[in-house]
């Protein structure tokens, strides 16, 4: 209660300070006559460091071509940023200091520790785009997302449209057992999505993965006793090669193995063969398309983010989507933009797609709810490249 109290009070005195009146007339926090200055939360430190460092040349590469081509209303975008580092209480600590101190106009957020700072926020009014991987973005109507990995808002019928038209007719869904309560959602969106197209599942469910091979074995034997020919892994790719492995020895006749999982080149060079057939999903363009998204995306990167050698890793794309996103709502805040005008324009888009990055999305209509269209691409036979399957694959929402 004390926590409450105190953060409630300083959301009440923090905007006077953060406002500025700038030259030309405009009353908001972080905006001047020529600049708008945004705040960006990720782990920089921590165990989830590495993987998020491509992050920041995301944002860099999108910042840097808008500011190239005169801004957003003859304004340039400058961010300041601060370290999370992927923990719930420090995102809250951190979202604090970016709001007021720093008098940012909004934040961005490429992190798994959002739902530390949402409910701070979300009173405070402040706008927040990023990547939706908590709950908490399909909760706070100030928080943006062109994807969300788990929702309250039912399933679609995708996932088990793909399975079907592939030849799968039966499936098991196995789930990390240190995966938590979103593996737990995840799995049962994925069963609702299955049994919508008529993929049998049976009555175990879910089976949950114990470190080790005798978890494995003891997995494929059963899917071969129980006439499994779909697997559907909640589960790290790494995790997910030991199963394949197990499998294949059991001689399971596997139809399509679907995992939400990337499957890098670095996974590639380090498990080959033993992910061949492996089917991937994902919310934005495929990188081995060739499309001229795709070239621009890549032409900002080695211009504004040179830091970054390649390109094509996905938190890069996925946060220069999110920059993308803030770029398209001071867009539709007009010239003298306010928190509360950003938040009603971008919630009032209805074709968002990032300049051909991702499907389309309505930000009013897909709030919380899980996205009708996905990529779906393949480890290729010999385990040596990926294939694109479908980068435009469509389902109903159920």
């Amino acid at each position: 209660m004390a926590a409450a109290l105190s953060v409630a009070s300083l959301v009440g005195c923090a905007g006077d300070d953060a406002t500025t009146n700038t030259a030309d007339g405009c009353v908001a926090p972080g905006v001047t006559a020529d600049e708008v200055e945004v705040g960006m939360l990720y782990p920089d430190s921590g165990g989830l460091a590495s993987s998020f460092s491509a992050a920041r040349a995301g944002i860099d590469a999108r910042f840097g071509l808008a500011n190239a081509s005169g801004g957003v209303h003859g304004r340039q975008i400058s961010y300041v940023w601060r370290d999370d580092q992927a923990n719930p209480s420090t995102n809250l600590t951190m979202s604090r200091q970016l709001v007021e101190r720093e008098g940012v106009f909004a934040v961005l957020e490429t992190s798994t520790a959002t739902s530390g700072g949402a409910p701070y926020l979300a009173e405070a009014g402040v706008p927040v785009v990023g990547l939706a991987v908590e709950e908490a973005w399909s909760r706070y109507r100030n928080m943006f997302s062109f994807s969300y990995l788990f929702t309250d808002g039912g399933s679609v019928d995708t996932f088990g449209r793909f399975v079907r038209e592939h030849g799968g007719t039966r499936a098991v869904i196995v789930r990390d057992y240190a995966g938590g309560s979103t593996s737990v959602q995840f799995a049962d969106q994925l069963i609702v999505s299955l049994r919508a197209a008529g993929v049998e599942i049976p009555a175990e469910q879910v089976t949950e993965y114990q470190p080790g091979r005798a978890s494995a074995s003891r997995i494929a034997e059963w899917m071969l006793n129980n006439g499994v020919d779909t697997l559907v892994a909640a589960m790290d790719t790494e995790t997910l090669a030991q199963l394949v492995d197990a499998a294949g020895e059991a001689e399971v006749p596997l139809k399509v193995i679907l995992t939400g999982r990337e499957v890098s080149a670095e996974l590639l060079e380090t498990y080959g063969a033993r992910l061949a057939g492996v089917t991937s999903y994902a919310n934005y363009l495929p990188f081995q398309v060739s499309s001229p998204a795709l070239g621009a995306y890549r032409a900002a990167v080695a211009r504004y983010a040179p830091q970054l050698v390649d390109p094509d890793q996905t938190l890069a794309l996925t946060a220069y989507v999110v920059a993308d996103m803030l770029v398209r709502g001071l867009e539709e805040a007009g010239e003298c933009p306010s928190r509360q005008s950003f938040m009603d324009g971008l919630r009032a888009v209805e074709d968002y797609d990032a300049g051909g990055l991702i499907t389309r999305t309505d930000f009013g209509e897909d709030f919380g709810r899980l996205r009708e269209c996905y990529a779906f691409v393949r480890v290729n036979a010999e385990g040596t490249g990926i294939e694109v399957v479908d980068p435009d694959f469509c389902g109903s929402r159920l």
